[in-house]
């Protein structure tokens, strides 16, 4: 005998007792759907790109049979037993997963439990919220998928949550050593955190004897930068100037020993600050796009440094300069399609309004001492270096465009890195290389100045430049656009906290805000579980 639509057979569940309500179920599977479906539509979404979709099609892939109570009730305690150390290991926030205590019925406490298990993998995957800019995202268009289906679908075959999590969490291993740095830091946050150091004069290598010490000595014991059996002591000695000088490093301050108010400060920052900070950055890694290139150029804004990576290998690493805080270098995932050699530098109509104009009012010579024309005249006439020009009639906006040419003073340097991008940013090198020598480097327009721009440039053009760049652009002064063999990925991000291969937790400032932005919406995401009053299934 045949059918032309699938035979449903009787589903038959248990008694149980939830919320005071003992439910016998002994239903067909069309009726088991209309119930399901009406405690979905119910349920606050867990994937809201897909409005319950996921859930709906776990149930049907089931033939529509609980995955979590009635026989499977033991299983599904387990994991909600789990699900809470999950969340935390992960640098997340437990509350959205949490369930009702007492559901009404059996089916609202598995369709509950699917649905928290289904967000908890969908954050753990692509993150709890969309990676907007303001975050220190790409946008939320650059989002990664998620297969909830067969997430939830490993999980009811009796896949460990663990093994799931780590099946799904971002593939990169600066994720894992950050989740292994937020764990030390969450035991050092059980142990006590650490104390606060008073404030008092600037502390100087082997010169200082204060009182304040033993309290810096406890300080750099919770973090591990000082030997414990050093705790004692009211001197700044060599070894605690050596503890202090490590901290430094991986805070993004000079390391020089003396702790003057930016030390101090970080120092005093409170363990759960720390947390908090290392969760925004675990967030951002889920943000990742799972494929990075073979080869690719990432920036770290806040570290204000890059790396060219090649097959997995740092080829090159160097301090860069970005935006200041007026002008933020923002985040993107982009490419690079060309280098300019000897760029000449059209200057942006904002640094022209904004900083050009009123140093002209005051030295009327400033274009021809900067090897600044206005590109609207003849080269080299006297009207393009401004002659007869009365700079103090004009209002606030410049009515005319600059340019400075290729040369020893251009604010470009030698070389120009193309990105596709609608914010005009790209990266460059400057004739001004005092920047690099400093911890603070968020000093520019926006754009990304190089430490080693001919050396990134050989690289990205490939083996017939090995060695010759430099030798080139000394001999030619041509202004040339050399179009690269393929497109480079490059990658502008945010990440205020990581753990470097020595297994050293690193911290910077939030020097635009995002982690802080990041964190509110965060706690402010906290979905609840609990579902709506729906209308009884027809």
């Amino acid at each position: 005998m045949s059918f032309a639509r699938p035979f449903y057979v009787s589903l038959t569940l248990g008694l149980a007792t939830l919320g005071g309500n003992t439910l016998a179920w002994a239903e067909s599977a069309p009726t088991m759907q209309r119930r399901i479906d009406t405690v979905i539509a119910s349920v606050p979404s867990a994937d809201p790109d897909r409005n319950g979709r996921t859930l709906r099609e776990f149930y049907r892939a089931r033939g529509y049979h609980l995955a979590w109570t009635g026989p499977k009730a033991a299983a599904g305690a387990r994991l909600l037993d789990e699900m809470p150390g999950r969340a935390i290991a992960e640098g997340l926030d437990r509350s959205p997963y949490a369930l009702p205590a007492s559901p009404s019925t059996e089916i609202e406490a598995d369709v509950l439990q699917s649905s928290a298990l289904l967000r908890l993998g969908r954050d753990i995957a692509i993150g709890r919220l969309d990676p907007d800019r303001s975050f220190g995202g790409f946008g939320g268009k650059n989002r990664n998928g998620f297969d909830g289906v067969r997430f939830l679908r490993g999980l009811a075959d009796g896949k460990p949550l663990a093994d799931q999590a780590a099946a799904y969490q971002p593939p990169f291993v600066g994720y894992l050593r950050l989740k292994e740095g937020l764990e030390k830091t969450q035991a050092i946050a059980r142990a006590g955190g650490w104390p606060t150091i008073p404030d008092g004069p600037k502390l100087i290598p082997l010169e200082s004897i204060d009182d304040r010490l033993p309290i810096l000595r406890r300080r750099l014991i919770a973090t591990g930068d000082l030997d414990p059996a050093l705790a004692d002591g009211t001197t700044y000695d060599s070894q605690v100037v050596e503890a202090v000088k490590r901290f430094q490093r991986r805070h993004g301050l000079d390391p020089d020993g003396t702790i003057g108010a930016r030390s101090l400060a970080a120092l005093n920052v409170p363990v759960e600050a720390r947390l908090r900070q290392i969760a925004a950055n675990l967030e951002r890694w889920r943000w990742m796009p799972h494929q990075l290139g073979r080869l690719h150029v990432s920036v770290n804004i806040p570290a204000a440094s890059l790396d060219l990576v090649e097959d997995g290998a740092v080829a090159i690493s160097m301090r860069v300069v970005v935006g200041d805080t007026r002008h933020p270098t923002p985040s993107m995932d982009t490419s690079m399609s060309s280098v300019v050699l000897n760029p000449p530098w059209s200057v942006p109509t904002s640094i022209v309004n904004n900083e050009i104009l009123p140093k002209l009012r005051r030295d009327p010579n400033y274009l021809a001492n900067r090897n600044l024309q206005i590109a609207d005249y003849p080269e080299d006439s006297p009207e393009a270096a401004g002659d007869g020009i009365d700079w103090n009639a004009i209002g606030k906006k410049f009515p005319y465009r600059l340019r400075q040419a290729p040369g020893p003073d251009n604010a470009l340097g030698q070389l120009k890195f193309n990105l596709r991008n609608a914010d005009d940013i790209y990266l460059h090198d400057t004739p001004n290389h005092r920047a690099f020598s400093r911890a603070y480097r968020a000093l520019s327009h926006g754009c990304i100045r190089l430490e080693e721009p001919v050396e990134l440039g050989e690289i990205l053009l490939g083996k017939s430049w090995r060695g010759r760049l430099g030798e080139n652009l000394n001999a030619d002064k041509r202004t040339r656009t050399l179009k690269l063999e393929r497109n480079i990925p490059v990658y502008l991000v945010y990440f205020t906290a990581w753990v470097d291969p020595a297994g050293e937790i690193n911290f910077r400032e939030d020097i635009y805000g995002h982690d802080r932005r990041l964190g509110q919406a965060l706690r402010q995401s906290r979905a609840p579980s609990r579902p709506r009053p729906a209308p009884p299934p027809t």
